[in-house]
């Protein structure tokens, strides 16, 4: 029965991250920034993501580097409340947001890794590719979250400042090039970003859905 059970999480162990990510985004406009929630949340998603990835890769030397990024991170997470270093609040933030998107960039390039190499296209397989999807959006609100931080003049927006629930709004609304209006990029930098994240959000799709038809060949 062990074995059985053991065999079934590694065929579905896509579930459990998806779910956490799905529900991420739709928690994140009740969860106050620098709260206690939202510092759990947090590493519950990170720890969901590093579940899913030494699965992928079983790799001790991984897991480490993992484990060590998620310790630096909540040091840095901590560091960054203002009751804690007042004066260091904003580049504690932005270097834990830094560490936050070398811990997502390496993930989505290892679960991609392991989607283009599969000869058969499996329900958890689908999964993992929109896992992928969801996580690129929140790599991108990582990155205008560092943006916004070092200038607040880079997105016009109806009332600011603006919160982490919108530039998460933002991103995927930008990944899904549905693009609404209500926030947009001002500065060069923060426009060259949202329109690389629209061409991903439009070759992402296409080229996974394009590879599940292959499998089927």
């Amino acid at each position: 029965m062990r074995i059985h059970d053991l065999v079934r999480a590694a065929e579905n162990k896509y579930n459990r991250l998806l779910t956490i990510l799905v529900l991420a985004y739709l928690m994140s406009p009740f969860v106050l920034e620098q709260s206690l929630g939202s510092l759990i949340g947090f590493f519950v998603c990170l720890g969901a993501i590093i579940v899913v990835v030494y699965q992928v890769q079983y790799s001790q030397w991984l897991l480490r580097s993992y484990l060590g990024l998620v310790g630096l991170t909540l040091v840095l997470r901590i560091g960054s409340h203002p009751s804690i270093m007042p004066n260091a609040t904003s580049w504690f933030a932005i270097l834990s947001t830094l560490i936050f998107m070398v811990f997502l960039a390496l993930s989505i390039y290892l679960i991609l890794r392991e989607l283009a190499l599969v000869e058969r296209v499996t329900a958890d397989i689908i999964k993992g590719g929109i896992c992928v999807y969801l996580l690129l959006g929140f790599f991108w609100t990582a990155i205008y979250s560092i943006i916004y931080s070092l200038d607040a003049q880079a997105f016009t927006a109806p009332s600011t400042p603006l919160t982490q629930a919108d530039l998460t709004h933002f991103s995927f609304t930008t990944l899904a090039t549905v693009g609404y209006g209500d926030i947009a990029p001002v500065s060069d930098v923060a426009r060259v970003l949202a329109n690389l994240e629209g061409m991903v959000g439009v070759i992402y799709p296409t080229v996974f859905i394009a590879r599940l038809v292959s499998l089927y060949k």
